[in-house]
């Protein structure tokens, strides 16, 4: 395939047992609600668009990550000044995990370990980090796991066993994209549900992080970023977000926020989830046509000679 001129890498390298949603949503346009998935793309549904706030707060309640994130010098990965670029990357980083190909996996663990290296702990934080340790790096795997799964199951209801641990399966290059090693992925749900619960006593949310991530579940942190039309877009779409923040997070992770929950908060939710299923049976196509999307703006900027994250801006140390 050709772009203005320049070869293109052909889609069909993407990992064709993954991407298997592409050709069953040609055939069967809406989504079959009894039908368990057997992809990740299948088990992603429209509710999971508005789960990523929630799913960035689980990731920096670890502290190491917490902190890593708060304090980074890396000026043109942080949402707080590159928000459009920090949504790309993400969800790049996501279509190139779950359905990439070799060589895209490689490409973006090239360009995150170079921008990692620049995320590290100095003389005054408060714990000890590396962006590139590979322990954090599987916490936030399993959250991004964990997103997914959420996702199905918040939206359908809880999945078997089986179903479970075949997804598991397929999450591990979440992790192993990075830094992770293959063999410290848990090979069963019930061990990932075990190696949860044996890490929420690790976690914490400070005063910083938690100022931080409230800017972001309220999308108060574009004041700064875009002046007149960051208040505008935070007061007329903030209170919907930090809504679906709160209640697509789990208990422990809303308690440490400061947040709390109702029965009415249960309600509206429950509605919400009720309008997110109705989109998702007519539209199943979101999560397949967003992941090829990024799939292929990847391959056009390799295919341009663009760096994979764009230009890196770090700021040097205080």
């Amino acid at each position: 395939m050709r772009f203005f001129g320049i070869e293109i890498p052909r889609l069909e390298t993407i990992d064709n047992r993954r991407f298997q949603i592409y050709r069953q949503s040609m055939r069967t346009p809406f989504r079959q609600r009894n039908v368990p998935p057997t992809t990740i793309p299948q088990a992603t549904t429209a509710l999971f668009f508005g789960m990523g706030v929630a799913n960035i707060i689980m990731q920096l309640s670890m502290p190491g990550v917490g902190r890593g994130v708060f304090e980074s010098r890396v000026d043109s990965g942080s949402a707080y000044r590159r928000v459009i670029k920090r949504q790309r990357t993400t969800g790049q980083y996501l279509a190139v995990a779950i359905v990439g190909s070799k060589s895209d996996k490689l490409a973006y663990h090239t360009a995150v370990r170079e921008v990692h290296s620049h995320v590290h702990s100095t003389s005054d934080s408060p714990v000890r980090y590396s962006a590139n340790d590979p322990r954090l790096q599987q916490w936030v795997a399993m959250c991004l796991f964990k997103g997914f799964l959420d996702s199905w199951e918040l939206t359908y209801g809880q999945l078997d066993d089986t179903t479970r641990n075949h997804l598991l399966a397929q999450g591990k290059s979440l992790g192993t994209t990075l830094e992770m090693r293959g063999h410290d992925w848990p090979e069963t749900y019930a061990e990932f549900e075990q190696r949860w619960a044996a890490t929420l006593p690790e976690l914490s949310i400070d005063d910083d992080v938690q100022g931080h991530l409230a800017a972001l579940a309220d999308l108060s942190f574009l004041h700064s970023q875009w002046g007149p039309a960051g208040r505008v877009m935070s007061r007329a779409l903030g209170p919907q977000l930090k809504f679906m923040t709160r209640a697509t997070l789990p208990p422990e992770f809303r308690s440490m926020m400061g947040w709390t929950w109702s029965e009415r908060d249960q309600r509206k939710f429950e509605r919400m989830v009720a309008l997110h299923r109705a989109i998702d049976f007519v539209a199943p196509w979101l999560s397949p046509v967003s992941l090829r999307a990024y799939i292929v703006d990847l391959r056009v900027r390799q295919a341009l000679g663009l760096p994979t994250l764009g230009k890196l801006k770090v700021r040097p140390a205080a």
